[in-house]
């Protein structure tokens, strides 16, 4: 039996005959299976991998049915009572127990190993191009954009280059070199950035005689990079290009001079001098003298250990060495501000070196500043495309940022510190990942507290990876030894310590380095350092300590610091200022009171900064829930127009009960919003999640609903984005919204959440509850009456009233007021284009070809790439209307670019069928193949769509396939056609060759476009 992943699954058996798998989700267990052949693939990852993150109630047991169904299909003669041989059960899941070479895959990645061993030969080509045969198509289709296919493609596709690389460089070997030149074009189609590609290209051009097309194939590569990427080619290429315009007789480029490094930077805080950690000292130097490679150091302890003065010793020598240092700390924040310590550590990195940044990450625009907004004007780089798809945004968000990294590293030496790693959020942890691959050349140091640690917190899952990496580092902390303590102790009273109040400070503190230089200091400001006094004031706890030193200052420093610990361990003295109302002069002295006591101390200018956040923390909870409260909402109030949705958000959160939830729930959603442009969606759920369930607090009012249906509006969207348009998740949401809607006052606030209610039941084929909800609203606004009309359009278009479905179209059209109506929240989607693009086409319908042009103008032009889709789309159906397949495929391919680039499945599909349509209406016969790779992908939802399948027989008809075309237009009929599917019956009809059927059933809908396709050329 052989199992064939590269292109549709496909299983034969031993005499040829292929296997039904049955149904999608079967297909997509199999070939899960087959993909990791002998390996076994857990029930948890196969539910995930087959439903996301919203599986059934009965995932498990459907999985059985699946894998139940699979093994009769593959062992038809086994009983009941037997055990699958092929398909077979072990813990923690399922396992294909079929020799490697039966999977096409294995057979590929062992046929290219052994071709990179063996060396060029007549055989190595041989066997490449056996290998390579054995692609059909992309590989996995079945499994979709799941984060398992993603992987496998991206590693198979890699390997496909790699083979198409090595046939044609053992071609170049033998002296074959024009079977290179069509090879390394298909290639560089596909992948335009494989520099050795261009190579063996430009070389077999030599080899062939055309050495004018050789150098030409050179320029087209650097162009391309250039324009592009922004780089030059790399030397390599640069001297083979040099070789080949002096007749391969010159010898290699001189050197390159080394770029010079700038100026190191200055890295400097209070008490970063250590006593002891020799070993762990050592280990930081090791790291440091080793070749500039990637390396990861992980720093593990209890608060105030010396984490993070390891973590500082060697940011600073580092840079002492001329490396470029980035350093950013985790924030306690339920949830934590998202990509917050990326954005330090890129912050601190543009100012080491601007312009080196801005080189680095040229190629993927300023990638930067969508995680530190401030870089937006100090890195010369054009702002990155926004992207429609959420995970194809976030996926390129990743990989711009790690490889943007890696291009500066190759510059000089880049470290990246990350401090109090146990807070960081998910994506954050997502990147640091990434960064500390074993491959990259990036220094990774990360501090973290293990037994603080919460088994649900992001960068718990993913310690044990990092912990598990052959070139990691682990130096977890513990206290420090007697000899050391009594060494910190000296330096911190100035003189020794008696080896007793020594031997107390050990017992009482465990050696930690934070508890003991806190207790010391306040011991030697009272000049107390015996034993007595050390045992008698060493506290149990370390706010104690903290206390003990507080009490030390004046009543209005305290005052001022209890402030300040609301704002967080780094705060702006402007924002403080306004939250206490002191004077200027008097607030500067009151602080530089703490700073000379070393509660706080200088951060960027105009921050200060409290010296250990455990400071904070005993500053903040020494004062009453209800003060800490009113705080929070001061200093929400204050940040307004300093800070970002998310920072508001979070002092909103602590203010309650002194806002009312509702402001609470608006602050979330706004941060949401955030949240969902950096691709944080499950960050903007989560928020989203808990402002609703904030509003449970709330008495039913007016304001509480249509502050719900806000909420959960831009839920549907956000879950529209992330599952599909009809998926259960949107389902739920558009529930739970219906008697909300139905019992708020319309104003224009609802307007989003009552179209998006009935668009959702239009698209599900509900048109009577569209139009009863659409309705509700009543006719007093604008507005309200174009929903109405609207979604009444819809329904008469389904009820093949084409004049009328116009008539309601037009009267919304008409309605429009003269300012913009609001765009729709999370997609920035413009309603006026959901009424212009289905009258454009019902225009062409009925044959108005000029009004189904100026409504497709009416739509304004937005930047954001799902609505250039849209537009686009539009224009492709109106196009075929109209019998123009210039057009068609002009804009097919517009939306055909655009769905690509934004990863969306379904709209690519649509255009594949458009464009396909418009090839072979223009006499090209692969246009029929395309329709058919289009309609494959849709699956079993295509036939939600009949005029799909009418396309498909009208593209036969039109490249003399006149008894496929007919078979098609059948099989269609057979179906049975219900709602809009009637429109295509017309042309079903004619394309069996019924003209006078067709033009019968097209005049009486009054379908104009379809009758003159039915109307003969000679009587027209």
């Amino acid at each position: 039996m052989e199992f064939r992943i590269l292109g549709p699954l496909e299983v034969v058996t031993g005499d040829g005959a292929p296997v039904d798998l049955g149904t999608p989700k079967q297909r997509a267990v199999l070939a899960m299976l087959a993909a990791q052949p002998g390996r076994t693939v857990s029930v948890q990852r196969l539910v995930e991998e087959l439903w996301a993150d919203e599986p059934p109630e009965r995932a498990t047991a459907s999985l059985q049915a699946y894998v139940s169904r699979l093994r009769r299909a593959l062992e038809p003669g086994r009983t009941s009572r037997d055990r699958s041989a092929v398909l077979v059960s072990r813990a923690p899941g399922y396992f294909l127990a079929v020799p490697h070479e039966a999977v096409d895959a294995s057979r590929f990645a062992a046929a290219v190993a052994a071709a990179r061993s063996a060396g060029p030969s007549e055989q190595t080509v041989q066997h490449l191009t056996t290998a390579l045969d054995l692609w059909r198509g992309d590989p996995l289709p079945e499994l979709g954009d799941s984060p398992l296919a993603r992987a496998e493609r991206s590693r198979l596709q890699e390997l496909r280059f790699s083979a198409i690389e090595e046939r044609s460089a053992a071609l170049l070997a033998l002296d074959r070199p024009a079977e290179v030149i069509f090879a390394s074009e298909s290639i560089l189609a596909e992948a335009p950035y494989r520099e050795r590609v261009w190579g063996q290209l430009m070389l077999a051009l030599y080899r062939t005689g055309r050495r004018a097309d050789a150098l030409a194939t050179y320029g087209r590569a650097r162009t391309r990079l250039l324009e592009e990427l922004g780089i030059e080619p790399g030397p390599a290429l640069q001297d083979l290009a040099e070789a080949l315009h002096k007749g391969l007789s010159a010898t290699k480029r001189p050197a390159r001079p080394k770029p010079r490094l700038p100026d190191v930077p200055e890295i400097s805080e209070r008490g970063s001098e250590l006593v002891g950690r020799e070993a762990e000292l050592a280990a930081v130097e090791r790291i440091l003298e080793g070749p500039p490679r990637g390396s990861l150091l992980l720093i593990s302890g209890s608060p105030g250990i010396g984490k993070s003065a390891l973590l500082r010793h060697l940011a600073r020598r580092a840079a002492e060495e001329g490396a470029a240092v980035g350093v950013g700390n985790g924030v306690d924040g339920v949830p934590p501000p998202v990509f917050l310590p990326w954005a330090q550590i890129l912050r601190g990195l543009a100012a080491d070196d601007q312009q080196g940044l801005a080189d680095a990450f040229a190629p993927h625009g300023n990638l930067p500043a969508v995680l530190d907004p401030t870089l937006a004007e100090r890195l010369p780089l054009p702002a990155p495309e926004r992207l429609a798809d959420a995970e194809l945004a976030r996926s390129r968000l990743y990989r711009g940022l790690v490889d943007g990294l890696r291009r500066l590293a190759e510059r000089r030496r880049v470290v990246v510190v990350v401090d109090d790693a146990h807070w960081l959020d998910g994506p954050s942890t997502v990147l640091l990942t990434m960064i500390a691959d074993p491959a990259g050349p990036v220094l990774v140091a990360v501090g973290y507290r293990e037994a603080e640690l919460a088994a649900e917190a992001p960068f718990a899952k993913a310690l044990g990876e990092l912990v598990a990496q052959a070139h990691a580092v682990h130096l977890p902390l513990e206290g420090l030894r007697s000899t050391e303590v009594a060494e910190l102790a000296r330096r911190a009273a100035g003189a020794a310590v008696p080896d007793e109040t020594v031997e107390v400070l050990v017992d009482r503190t465990g050696g930690n380095p934070f508890f003991l230089v806190e207790l010391l200091q306040v011991l030697a400001a009272e000049h107390a350092l015996d034993p007595a006094a050390a045992r008698d004031r060493v506290p149990v706890r370390v706010q104690e300590v903290v206390r003990r030193r507080l009490a030390r200052l004046p009543d209005q420093a305290n005052a001022v610091l209890a402030v300040a610990s609301v704002l967080g361990r780094d705060f702006d003295v402007t924002v403080l200022r306004e939250l206490t109302g002191i004077d200027e002069l008097d607030l500067y002295d009151t602080l530089d009171t703490a700073l000379v006591s070393g509660i706080l101390t200088e951060g960027d200018p105009g921050r200060l900064r409290f010296s250990h956040d455990l400071v904070r923390e005993t500053a903040y909870l020494d004062q009453g829930p209800l003060r800490r409260a009113r705080l929070h909402a001061k200093a929400a109030k204050a940040l307004e127009n300093r800070a970002g949705p998310t920072e508001q958000a979070a002092h909103l959160r602590l203010a309650l009960p002194v806002v009312s939830p509702l402001e609470v729930a608006r602050a979330l959603a706004a941060a949401a919003g955030e949240a969902y442009d950096r691709t944080a969606h499950d960050a903007a759920r989560a928020l989203l999640d808990e402002a609703l369930d904030l509003l449970g607090r709330a008495p039913v009012t007016e304001e509480r609903d249509v502050l719900e249906l806000d909420l959960r509006v831009r839920l549907a969207y956000l879950h529209q984005t992330i599952d599909g348009y009809l998926e259960p998740p949107v389902a739920e949401q558009f529930a739970r919204m219906a008697p909300v809607l139905l019992r708020t006052r319309p104003t224009i606030a609802i307007l989003p959440a009552l179209w998006g209610y009935a668009s959702f039941h239009t698209a599900s084929g509900n048109h009577d509850r569209a139009v009863e909800v659409a309705r509700s609203a009543g006719g007093a606004e604008p507005w309200a009456r174009i929903v109405a009309d609207v979604h009444e359009a819809h329904a008469a278009w389904t009820d093949l009233d084409l004049a009328g479905s116009r008539r309601l179209f037009e009267r919304a059209v008409e309605a429009l007021p003269a300012q913009d109506l609001p765009l729709f929240p999370i997609v920035n989607w413009d309603p006026v284009a959901g009424i212009q693009g289905p009258l454009a086409l019902i225009c062409a319908m009925l044959g108005d070809e000029e009004a189904a042009r100026a409504h497709l103008a009416a739509i304004r032009p937005r930047p954001e790439a799902f609505q250039r889709m849209y537009l686009s789309h539009y224009a492709a159906i109106v196009a075929v209307e109209r019998a123009d397949p210039a057009t068609a495929a002009s804009v097919s391919r517009l939306s055909l670019s655009l769905a690509e680039r934004g990863g969306n499945p379904e709209y690519r599909a649509f255009s594949q069928i458009h464009l396909g349509w418009a090839e072979a209406a223009a006499g090209v016969a692969t246009g029929v193949a395309r329709i058919e790779e289009g309609l494959a992908a849709l699956g079993d939802n295509a036939w939600r769509r009949p005029r799909l399948f009418m396309l498909h027989a009208d593209a036969l008809l039109a490249t003399g396939a006149v008894g496929q075309a007919a078979e098609v237009a059948t099989r269609t009929l057979e179906r049975g056609l219900t709602g809009e599917g009637r429109y295509v019956l017309a042309d079903l009809h004619r394309i069996r060759g019924d003209r006078r059927e067709a033009a019968r059933l097209a005049r009486e809908i009054g379908y104009v476009a379809a009758l003159r396709r039915a109307t003969p050329p000679s009587s027209a």
